[in-house]
């Protein structure tokens, strides 16, 4: 290959990869920990319970009637009830409740203890695994999943440009690293190029299902607006998706019990079930549609509705026929979050994308370091420049840790308590964006944050300790290891980040301001 078209690939993998990092890198620290979101739903909540798993569990059918009886819901509505895992023993029940004796209703989110059926806590109380998944898909900004989108195709021509730029090397330079006796520069190089290849496929298939997901959607509402000419119901019908609906009789009827129901559509459908939607519950025309995962297939899902006046699953709401295109979406999903094998996966993807974090940071101050003494670029764009990019990254490491923090120790039945954590979240991010700007050297910024963010989770760790050992040796004690993992794992991170600043701290002290090879 010609030098000339390396050097281009070159310039184009620095100037991409430079200004898509800071939403690049936030997708990628997200994601990481979203590949854990059931884990970190239960470490949210569960020490704010009783453990009583010992006890006999009330008939969830029970569960709904007291639901009904404590809340004013509009029963016409779709009502919606995720059954307790193997992670979480709890029931989430979201329900259209009436407000204000008005027609209109507000969704009501509710963690419920299955053994005496009272409400723990209001699920909305407990968003930060919610907050991290938003983050992930579409940066928790009004048109973001587009943002995303676009941010993901140019990071497929990073991926592209690089390999075009280490193709020659990609073999003989595998595991290249000149070590400690090398200057900096050279070992962020080595450190750079060693970790881009060893997870190009994980970075591909990302890259890849990314874009997929997101402009997918583009294409979704150019053929709404130019073929449906707007009619959105018309769009899901043609694609397999049709809204199943029934008109409320206004006739009281007996419903099943919802346990034998699920128990018997389990053992048919050799499935798992994860969740109901009821329709008219309670009524002449009600609808329960069960939704499940396949035992032996992990991109299945099983969707099948119940017409109770029938007392069975229709033929006229469910197709023999499974829909391809959905099958398809499900199994990127699974492929996307690591749902087509164990835990085990999932920590490697976790390491991976933290790794594809620390690959963003290196790739940034290298490149930075590369155009410092570009005469045609402005100082102050530089430096503007410099400070955006590297605090943009890394400050979002003690946000997350401060967010952690607040979600352990805020009191559960707290007003606004999620809102106050994501708020701590983008003050402490912000922040850290702004004393990027008043730093001479690059490094120790990223050391400091780095070393801020481990000793917040060391606080974590002692509230951990002082506050709920005791809750969380209970969950263990009864097969929920959730906690535990979740909470060694933060006391583990915190270690690994202290050895980390202190180490980029001396770094630091050696290198000045750039990271030049003297």
């Amino acid at each position: 290959m010609k030098a000339s078209a390396i050097r281009s690939a070159l310039e184009g993998h620095g100037w991409i990869g430079l200004f898509i990092s800071i939403p690049l890198f936030i997708v990628f620290w997200a994601g990481s920990l979203t590949l854990f979101y059931p884990e970190l739903k239960a470490w949210s909540v569960l020490p704010h319970t009783e453990a009583r798993l010992d006890s006999n569990a009330l008939p969830l059918s029970e569960i709904v009637d007291t639901a009904l009886s404590d809340y004013d819901v509009d029963t016409q509505e779709r009502m919606f009830v995720v059954l307790p895992t193997d992670t979480l023993p709890l029931y989430e029940l979201y329900l259209p409740e009436k407000k204000d004796g008005t027609a209109h209703s507000a969704l009501t989110s509710l963690y419920v203890d299955p053994i005496n059926g009272e409400t723990v806590a209001s699920i909305d109380s407990f968003h930060l695994a919610d907050f991290l998944y938003g983050l992930h898909i579409d940066l928790n900004l009004p048109l973001g999943d587009h943002i995303v989108g676009i941010v993901t195709l140019f990071f497929t021509v990073v991926i592209f440009t690089g390999l075009i730029v280490q193709f020659k090397k990609l073999i003989t330079h595998f595991f290249y690293y000149r070590g400690s006796k090398a200057t900096l520069r050279n070992q962020l190089t080595d450190m750079h190029n060693v970790v881009g290849v060893m997870s190009l496929p994980y970075t591909f298939m990302y890259a890849l299902t990314g874009l997929m997901f997101n402009l997918g959607l583009i294409s979704q509402i150019v053929t709404l607006l130019f073929v449906y000419d707007g009619d959105r119901t018309a769009l899901l019908n043609d694609s397999g998706f049709p809204r199943i609906t029934e008109s409320y009789a206004g006739i009281e009827r007996e419903m099943p019990d919802l346990d034998a129901l699920v128990a018997s559509w389990e053992k048919e459908q050799n499935a798992k079930a994860h969740s109901l939607r009821l329709t008219n519950y309670g009524d002449e025309n009600a609808l329960i549609r069960i939704i499940g995962q396949h035992e032996t297939n992990f991109s299945q899902r099983i969707d099948m509705t119940y017409r109770v006046r029938e007392n069975a699953f229709s033929a006229e709401l469910n197709p023999i026929e499974r829909n391809a295109f959905a099958d398809g979406t499900r199994f990127l999903y699974a492929l996307h979050f690591g749902h087509f094998a164990g835990l085990d996966v999932r920590v490697v993807f976790f390491i991976l994308g933290l790794a594809v974090c620390g690959l963003i940071i290196v790739g940034n101050m290298l490149w930075l370091n590369k155009f410092q003494n570009n005469r045609s670029i402005s100082q102050r764009f530089k430096r503007n420049i410099s400070a955006l990019t590297l605090g943009g990254c890394a400050g979002i490491i003690p946000a997350t840790a401060t967010a952690f923090l607040l979600e352990r120790t805020l009191a559960a039945s707290l007003d606004n308590r999620a809102l106050m954590v994501e708020a701590a979240f983008f003050l402490v991010y912000g922040l850290s964006v702004i004393a990027a700007f008043f730093t001479q050297n690059a490094l120790r910024t990223i050391s400091g944050m780095v070393l801020l963010s481990g000793i917040i989770l060391v606080f974590l760790t002692v509230v951990e300790v002082v506050g709920h050992s005791q809750s969380i040796m209970q969950y263990f004690n009864a097969n929920y290891k959730s906690l535990f993992s979740v909470s060694f794992i933060f006391l583990s991170c915190s270690c690994l980040l202290l050895w980390l600043g202190m180490n980029l701290l001396k770094k630091s002290e050696l290198t000045g301001k750039t990271f030049t090879d003297h």
